[in-house]
């Protein structure tokens, strides 16, 4: 028994000094460790490994995610401030952003319109990415359609799929069909999920191609339902609409 007890000892304070060496600590923690025993093992843990997790990136995305639970609107108040406080740019994009999270669309454009004020903001591809963005949101299609378009002409490389699919629903909005089911179907086919499909399926089947519509939306169906449990996930409000929409067609 106290052979085990021995052994089981020695190779915990052989991993505490592992830890020790691998993390770059002092080297007087592997004299603690080896000559104090348990003490010296509580105290490494309670000096050295508890403020490292408290301090690693998971720790503080943990920490930030329990604030804004018990606090939703820190993060709001946190932006806000910097852009009073600072006022660049950068301030400006984190709090129009923050402000389309919580659904401010109109406060977002502002804020954006804001941003894009200074010499260089024009042709900010990142700051006309979320203007487009903004603008659309708010239900004003004519100005995402002419961010994005001026975005396209800027830097075509600063477009991803979600931009692209932004374009097509911008396209929509404001009555230029044949443009949009173009975009759509450019984009549909290497989109990440199901929604760009399901947007552009709605859309067909609002201009009554009834039988391309009903096509994607059993795509869709299919899509999840043999999905793995995390992408049912992702997509369960796409795969609703899809069900709907094959229901009542």
């Amino acid at each position: 028994m106290f052979y085990g007890f021995g052994l089981g000892s020695l190779l915990i304070s052989l991993a505490f000094a592992y830890h020790v060496i691998r993390t770059g600590r002092p080297w007087y923690w592997i004299l603690a460790i080896g000559f104090l025993g348990p003490i010296g093992w509580a105290a490494y843990v309670i000096f050295a490994i508890i403020p490292d997790m408290f301090g690693s990136a998971s720790a503080r995305r943990f920490a930030d995610n329990v604030s804004s639970m018990a606090d939703p609107g820190r993060d709001y108040r946190e932006k806000l401030r910097e852009v009073e406080r600072v006022g660049s740019a950068d301030s400006k994009r984190a709090f129009a952003e923050e402000c389309i999270k919580r659904g401010r669309f109109q406060d977002a454009v502002d804020m954006y319109q804001a941003a894009m004020s200074g010499p260089l903001g024009g042709n900010d591809p990142v700051l006309l990415r979320g203007m487009g963005r903004a603008k659309l949101l708010a239900g004003d299609g004519a100005g995402a359609v002419a961010a994005f378009e001026t975005l396209k002409e800027l830097d075509k490389s600063a477009i991803d799929a979600d931009t692209e699919l932004d374009y097509a629903r911008a396209l929509d909005l404001v009555g230029r069909t044949e443009d949009a089911i173009r975009q759509f179907e450019l984009i549909v086919p290497r989109y990440p999920g199901e929604e760009a499909r399901c947007r552009y399926a709605v859309l067909l089947q609002k201009i009554g191609r009834t039988e391309r519509a009903q096509a994607l939306f059993r795509e869709i169906v299919e899509s999840v339902r043999h999905a793995p449990a995390y992408y049912r996930s992702r997509q369960r409000e796409w795969y609703r609409i899809a069900r709907e929409q094959l229901a009542a067609g």
